[in-house]
């Protein structure tokens, strides 16, 4: 039911204990009850020139030396992610996909790239379906072959150096290749994930060596196959013997992948996803990620009114339109921008009041009825975000991705596989019809990555760039920042520091109780506190100097000149 009347505090017994318990945290911890964000390391910097942010000290100092060099924002990204295969392998990397929003400051525009996973052309909407009709458990599938997709990171690479590039190959590469040969130290946050993700790592003989023989990490695989890349160029991992180690491996987990599905794979560029918000244009990526299309709802939603009650009321009504109708546009008729239309937006606000929306439902666009989506997948934790502006004014916002944590946890030539087609629906049809994100060959699951650069609408000259991790939570937590940098005025570490907020359906999900939860609480509400993994990562442009801000939740650094 929707528009059910708020509630009261209730006067219960135990909602008095959690009152106080609530209070009493707020009043020691100064303002707010949960985990602390510690401000320390390289996590901010100020520049005229340029500027890079990743969630690691490696790949920000790769992408810097490049900048340096005179490289451009693509040439930075492409350096900076080769290093993130090695030293954040819990993240993304070569065996991964990758979302680009890439802004040309000579042309003007804006567009983006599609480098998401694809499902192998002999996979179909029973990919998950056991022989006797039953759901494969998450867990299952999400470690075994079926859920490997053709990885798209390669061919990114190539197609970012091809159309953007300035300096060659070798040097792109010369600081992860020196990494992979000399060996580095294992980062606090790589041992924090290799510590969660042990049991399944050790099991294996190959990871086992790789992650757990010592603290001290080389990769000759790796490094060959940058020698043989940089000669050759990307298409070396489309190609035997790379392709046909990743098939025996996939194959001998159970999955199904033929050297013809890494001959097809393609990358695609995409028209960029762009709206208004305020005076600012915003523009991020459309299907099949359904990042832009649901925080561009959500912000059109409330722009009148960007209270945190309506922030969260629209973000259930926008997750609500998401989980019934997105998916990948070359596979299922999607309404896409239709859901940003002036008038439909201005239906769906008349839902929002100071009630609170109890089973939120999509809105009805007519001839879309049937598309519709199986509930929320796992949480998501194996992405990463850069944001990178060079000395010529171009700007790259990129989102990359192995999905879970260490992907599907199988290695072949010394990177991890991706375990992305969990993504999709397991169950292929419901009470509505078929489900419109299910298993089809050759088609790219649904996403939640959100990479996005913010224009001033009356100059075009950007604003933000800004994008995370965190699995469908991505959407909130990069809504979330725009709002209080483009609306409450908060600078960007500010804005990145606060405890995250929001919700994918019914409830809230909060960090910490502040206050602005507790009002919430109040207004009826309910809130869950719990751990949600972030990796947000921006640029902030302000009178001719360049803000650079890294989540403190990862173990990131922002460097510029």
């Amino acid at each position: 039911m929707m528009g059910q009347p708020q509630n009261n505090i209730k006067s219960n017994l135990s909602d008095y204990y959690l009152l106080i318990i609530i209070l009493f945290n707020l009043f020691f911890s100064g303002g707010a009850f949960g985990e602390k964000l510690s401000n320390k390391g390289n996590l901010s910097s100020v520049g005229k020139y340029y500027m890079a942010v990743t969630s690691d000290s490696y790949a920000t100092d790769a992408a810097n030396d490049i900048l340096e060099k005179g490289g451009s924002a693509a040439d930075a990204a492409i350096a900076a992610q080769l290093v993130l295969g090695l030293t954040e392998p819990q993240g993304s990397g070569l065996g991964g996909g990758a979302f680009v929003l890439y802004f040309d400051n000579q042309t003007k525009k804006i567009l983006s790239i599609d480098a998401r996973e694809v499902a192998p052309s002999s996979a179909n909407e029973n990919l998950f379906i056991d022989s006797v009709g039953n759901v494969i458990d998450f867990k299952l599938a999400s470690l075994s072959g079926k859920s490997v997709g053709i990885p798209g990171t390669p061919a990114l690479i190539g197609h970012l150096h091809e159309h953007y590039g300035i300096l060659s190959m070798d040097e792109l590469s010369s600081y992860s290749l020196k990494l992979a040969t000399q060996g580095f130290y294992k980062s606090k946050s790589l041992r924090e994930s290799l510590n969660s993700n042990k049991m399944i790592l050790e099991d294996k003989p190959d990871t086992k060596e790789y992650f757990f023989s010592s603290n001290f990490i080389k990769n000759e695989k790796y490094g060959n196959n940058l020698i043989n890349s940089s000669e050759n160029g990307y298409e070396i991992f489309y190609k035997p013997p790379i392709s046909q180690n990743i098939i025996k491996a996939v194959r001998k987990n159970n999955g199904i992948m033929t050297q013809d599905d890494f001959d097809n794979y393609k990358i695609i560029e995409r028209e960029a996803v762009c709206d208004d918000f305020l005076e600012y244009k915003i523009c991020s990526m459309g299907e099949p990620s359904s990042g832009a299309l649901t925080m561009l709802q959500i912000l059109k939603l409330i722009e009148f009114n960007p209270t945190w009650h309506n922030y969260i009321e629209a973000s259930k009504l926008a997750f609500a339109d998401r989980n019934f109708y997105m998916a990948d546009p070359d596979f299922v008729n999607t309404p896409a921008k239709m859901l940003l239309d002036n008038n439909y937006i201005h239906k769906r606000r008349k839902l929002i009041t100071e009630n609170i929306i109890r089973d939120p439902m999509h809105g009805h666009i007519d001839g879309f009825y049937k598309n519709t989506d199986y509930g929320f997948g796992p949480e998501e934790s194996g992405t990463s975000h850069i944001s990178i502006v060079d000395k010529y004014g171009n700007i790259i916002s990129m989102t990359s991705t192995i999905e879970s944590s260490f992907g599907s946890k199988i290695m072949a030539n010394g990177y991890l596989l991706n375990n992305e087609l969990t993504d999709f629906s397991f169950i292929p049809k419901n009470e509505n019809g078929l489900v419109a994100n299910r298993v089809q060959p050759g088609k790219r699951p649904r996403s939640s990555m959100t990479p996005t650069i913010v224009f001033d609408k009356s100059t075009n000259e950007p604003i933000l760039v800004i994008g995370s991790a965190g699995g469908s939570r991505i959407i909130g937590h990069v809504t979330q920042r725009i709002i209080d940098v483009l609306y409450h005025k908060k600078s960007l570490g500010e804005s990145i520091t606060a405890p995250h907020l929001l919700s994918r359906g019914n409830g809230i999900e909060a960090e910490r109780i502040t206050s602005r939860e507790m009002h919430l609480k109040e207004m009826g509400h309910e809130v869950r506190v719990k751990k949600l993994q972030s990796g947000i990562n921006a640029i902030y442009f302000n009178k001719n100097l360049i803000y650079g801000e890294a989540d403190p939740r990862r173990h990131g650094k922002a460097l510029g000149k």
